[in-house]
């Protein structure tokens, strides 16, 4: 229980720096995710009711406003509870690996995609590049002159020199792909709240998994291929989903990548804390090679399954 304590304490003290509305994501989405994983591991089916009802009271408060919460505030509370319930209703039989867990994001995933495409979202991003423009100005206003190349000052002026509608543009890129990565975040810290919940309600343990175990299921191949095809076929509309699908489908296939040569190297008798010193070396000094090999590498497991082979190989042994 102290440990939850402790992780509720860290989510509010980030909620108190957070602007309003986007402050009480740190607390209520892990709070859904704990309760829809424990109702659905402890009742089934009928807990996903939750989900919905979350869904039609998020209906409602975009369809009448209150103290300005719009769509984009709104829409991860329920996406987050049916990831949550998800989690849940695969507790039973040894619960899911991590693989299979990262795959129960989808849903995050698809409401980040539709991000870029709600109404009035780019007047909101116009909104947030004026306001980021004015606390550049005063952060350079703290920083000493003349800049140099390749300091903080140079880039913050090159910065600030764009137009403010390429700006914008990025940010119409970049924000899709840093909330789902803050709400995988939340969820995870939901999951950690509902295992502390457990134990104190004294259920059996939720489930966990090495990262040697990390395969991502068949389906999710279907978002690296629609990544693909609407960067090549679609409209610029949908250039910033197709980033988004293309950017989380190389990190999950990097992960598996990882977990392809962490297996690898300990079925060879590697101490866990060598590879993991040495994956953290390659990642520092190799990362524009490292992080692509690697997603080739998990992208091939998915038809070669190199850990099966491998096993059957030592069986043969």
């Amino acid at each position: 229980m102290l440990r939850a304590v402790l992780l509720a304490c860290s989510l509010a003290l980030s909620a108190l720096v957070t602007p309003w509305p986007w402050a009480a994501l740190w607390l209520a989405v892990p709070a859904v995710v704990a309760a829809s994983l424990l109702l659905s591991w402890r009742y089934g089916p009928p807990a996903m009711a939750l989900p919905l009802l979350l869904a039609v009271g998020s209906t409602l408060l975009v369809v009448f406003p209150v103290a300005g919460l719009k769509a984009w505030h709104l829409l991860w509370l329920p996406v987050a509870s049916w990831t949550g319930a998800w989690m849940g209703s695969r507790e039973e039989g040894g619960g899911p690996s991590l693989g299979d867990r990262a795959w129960m994001h989808v849903p995050i995933l698809a409401a980040a995609f539709a991000l870029p495409l709600l109404p009035g979202l780019s007047e909101a991003l116009t909104r947030v590049e004026a306001q980021a423009r004015v606390e550049e100005q005063q952060m350079l206003a703290t920083l000493p002159a003349p800049a140099k190349p390749g300091t903080l000052r140079q880039m913050m002026e090159d910065s600030a020199k764009l137009p403010a509608a390429d700006r914008v543009r990025m940010l119409t890129f970049f924000a899709p792909n840093i909330i789902f990565g803050w709400m995988v975040m939340l969820v995870v810290a939901g999951r950690s709240l509902a295992a502390r919940l457990a134990a104190w309600l004294g259920w059996p343990p939720l489930s966990s998994s090495p990262l040697s175990g990390w395969r991502l299921p068949d389906a999710a191949l279907a978002p690296l291929i629609a990544g693909l095809a609407m960067a090549l076929f679609a409209a610029p509309q949908w250039w910033p989903g197709a980033a988004l699908l293309l950017g989380q489908s190389a990190l999950g296939y990097s992960m598996q990548g990882l977990a392809v040569a962490h297996s690898t190297l300990l079925a060879r008798g590697v101490a866990p804390a060598f590879i993991l010193l040495l994956i953290v070396f390659l990642f520092v000094f190799t990362l524009p090679v490292f992080l692509p090999s690697a997603a080739l590498l998990g992208l091939s497991d998915v038809w070669l399954d190199y850990r099966r082979t491998e096993s059957s190989r030592r069986g043969e042994e």
